[in-house]
């Protein structure tokens, strides 16, 4: 099983596109899609989904 690598800071957020932001939004959503909802691969992309949802809202961003 593949599995998405999410180390992410907001400083490092602030530093991306916001092409890069939303691509990295997806990526995010669907590995909490497809993980146990217990394991530590959910728990590292909903983290990384906050952090990107949080930066992509202080840039006035709406996905959806």
């Amino acid at each position: 099983m593949e599995e998405t690598m999410f180390k992410l800071t907001a400083n490092d957020l602030r530093s991306k596109s916001d092409a890069q932001l939303t691509g990295l939004f997806s990526a995010a959503s669907r590995e909490m899609a497809k993980a146990p909802r217990l394991s530590s691969a959910f728990v590292t992309a909903s983290a990384a989904y906050t952090l990107i949802r949080d930066e992509l809202a202080r840039r006035g961003l709406r996905l959806g």
